[in-house]
Order: structure tokens, then C-alpha cells, then sequence
């Protein structure tokens, strides 16, 4: 099978986005050392690097770039994973990335000032296509400040492209690496998907829930009694992400609590929407702990297996307590849904409450 190229992946969170393209820009070859990843997070996310969390926000972006196809992550060999936790692999591949050769003198293009760097960057055939429509853009709206005015992403894909979906794909590629392409040269933004929410007191806490029925019996429950609970929000699966960033309009939310199922992507979401949260200026994502408690008390059902490095990633988001069982049940190709917890079981139980 070809592996995806980063112009095909599926959206991404804003971490992976930024990892993969300083990751792509920075590949010699197919086969990128650890050294090199170190060095693309550090540039890409400076400030999640240097963070306490820095590992665990690392392994959690790679881990999200294999789940899309555009690296792979060498599970099941453990040799070629060093001895932390989580875990991170001595190096990565990259199938979409061939053995780079100088450019001949005859293919010189010539760019906009805003393109400068594309001289002399290592890109394919394929970037130089997308960069000449680019720069067409640059040429004709440079005297047009009021055509650069910000519009949403996709907006100005279709204007560039005629491809609604095409900026979509470049930007976790060479093209936008750190030091080439921002949004902000190309008038644009990413408008993340907004996130359904019900206030329900004056506390400090935003209680997100994976699912809509756990959602509503949340909901439901502490409406009486929110305690520090100000919201409880749907997070909509995958898509909490991304709307994790709409937190910021939400007033007086100090700590952003999650429940989700006990599998791959239930751990998976919350571990990458934190991520994304603290480039943001929200405060991390943090495990609805007494929740989850619950939740490993009812029994597991079959799920997806998941190897050993990546079943000490999942579990890395979780308190100390409860990463042992998780990682067992994980290990076994097991899951626990989090509607197990229902509303009668919670009713009788004020120990969860966030």
C-alpha cells in the first residue's frame, strides 16, 4: 500500500500539524534519526518542548502522525525504543520523503519575495506546482491589502486553488515548515469546530465527556449541585481536538476536566487536545480521575490490541493509580466503554464529581 503523503492526511491537531511539516522539511531520507525529530519538535514547538510534560507531548504527536499514515512508528520492536516513559523511538520513517538530489540549475524558479526561501529549500515537482499558484496569489493581490483582509482556511484554499481542501493537506508538509508559509502571509486562519456546551454554576471546571449520552447524564446530574463544575461540554470524539481551542471563550474556566472511553482513542483525544490546550493558553487537560475509577471497576469487552510502547503513551495521560489497570486491559485487546458508568450507577454516587 503507498503510504499518504502529508497533502492527504486527514486533519490533524495543531501540534501534529507543525511536527510534520518541520519533520518533512528536515528529512534527508526516508529514515529520520532520533536526533532530527528532537530537533523538528524543538523548532516547531518551542514552548511544549521545554515543558514539563515535553515527552509525553512528543510521543503523543507521533503517535497521532502514525495513527494518519505519515510516519511510522517502529511497534513491536522493542529494541528501537529507548528505556523512558513513555517511550520514544530511536528513530522514525517517513515513506513519503525520497533521498533528496540537488536541483538542476534549469529548474530555477522564479518566486516573490514572500518565497525566497523556496530557492534554495529542497521540494519536489509537486511543492513547485503548489508554490507557483502561491505565488500568483502574492503577485496579484500585493497592491490588494483589502483581498489579504483574514478569512477562514478553506476560503482562501478555494481562492488560491480552487481546491477548498488543498491548504488543508500542505500544511502539515515542507511547504509550512517553520521559517516558509504562515497563515499569516496568506491571510488566513483555521477555524476549529465549536465545541456544544451547557453552564450550569460559577465554579472553575469545564467537565468534557467523549460521548453524547454520558454527555446528557453528566449534564443532568449536576444540575442540581454543579459544585466547581461551570460547564459540562460534548466533546464530540475526535473532534475535541481541534474545539478544545473554544475553551478560551468560555469565562472563568480554570481547569478543563475530560471522560472518555478506556481504549486507543478515547486516551488518545484528551492526550492531544491538552496539547493543543496549553499552546493556547488554557490550562492542560486533565483525567476526570474518580470517573475513570468507576469506569475500571465494570468489566472490559474485546477492543484493538496496542503494543507495549504505545499502550505506556496512552496511559501516560492518566494519574499513576490508574495506569497499571489501564495498560493491562490495553495489552489484552481490551476496552471499557465509557456509557458502562450510566446514569443509575452515577446517581447513586457523588464520588466522581469533578
Amino acid at each position: 500500500m503507498t503510504a499518504p503523503t502529508p497533502e492527504q492526511l486527514p486533519r490533524l491537531s495543531p501540534g501534529a500539524v507543525r511536527l510534520s511539516a518541520a519533520l518533512h522539511a528536515r528529512a534527508e531520507r526516508a529514515t529520520v534519526p532520533r536526533a532530527t525529530v528532537m530537533e523538528a519538535f524543538t523548532t516547531a514547538l518551542p514552548g511544549t518542548a521545554r515543558g514539563e510534560d515535553s515527552r509525553t507531548a512528543l510521543a503523543t504527536l507521533l503517535e497521532e502522525l502514525s495513527d494518519a499514515g505519515t510516519l511510522r512508528l517502529p511497534h513491536g520492536q522493542r529494541h528501537k525504543w529507548d528505556a523512558g516513559r513513555p517511550a520514544l523511538p530511536e528513530q522514525i520513517r517517513l515513506p513519503a520523503v525520497t533521498p533528496r538530489k540537488p536541483p538542476a540549475v534549469s529548474t530555477r524558479r522564479s518566486y516573490r519575495p514572500e518565497l525566497d526561501w523556496a530557492h534554495t529549500a529542497y521540494l519536489t515537482s509537486a511543492h513547485h506546482e503548489d508554490l507557483a499558484l502561491i505565488n500568483r496569489w502574492f503577485r496579484d493581490t500585493s497592491n490588494r491589502p483589502e483581498v489579504r483582509v483574514p478569512i477562514p482556511l478553506r476560503e482562501r484554499s478555494y481562492e488560491i486553488f480552487r481546491d477548498e481542501k488543498r491548504l488543508d493537506g500542505l500544511l502539515s508538509g515542507a511547504l509550512f515548515a517553520p521559517g516558509r508559509l504562515t497563515l499569516e502571509q496568506l491571510g488566513t486562519f483555521r477555524e476549529p469546530p465549536p465545541l456544544a456546551y451547557r453552564l450550569l454554576g460559577d465554579g472553575d471546571t469545564l467537565l468534557v465527556a467523549e460521548n453524547s449520552d454520558t454527555y446528557a447524564t453528566l449534564r443532568d446530574l449536576l444540575t442540581a449541585n454543579p459544585g466547581r463544575t461551570r460547564g459540562v461540554a460534548f466533546g464530540s470524539g475526535r473532534a475535541f481536538e481541534a474545539s478544545v481551542e473554544t475553551v478560551k471563550e468560555i469565562h472563568g474556566i480554570q481547569r478543563i476536566v475530560y471522560y472518555g472511553d478506556l481504549d486507543a482513542e478515547g486516551l488518545s483525544i484528551p492526550a492531544r487536545a491538552s496539547v493543543t490546550a496549553t499552546q493556547c493558553g488554557l490550562p492542560p487537560v486533565e483525567p476526570a480521575s474518580a470517573l475513570y475509577d468507576l469506569l475500571l471497576s465494570h468489566a472490559s469487552t474485546p477492543g484493538q490490541v496496542v503494543s507495549a510502547e504505545r499502550a505506556h503513551t496512552l496511559t501516560a495521560w492518566l494519574p499513576p493509580r490508574l495506569r497499571q489497570r489501564t495498560h493491562e486491559v490495553l495489552l489484552s485487546g481490551r476496552r471499557v466503554a465509557q456509557e458502562a458508568t450510566n446514569r443509575n450507577q452515577l446517581s447513586g454516587d457523588a464520588t466522581w464529581c469533578p
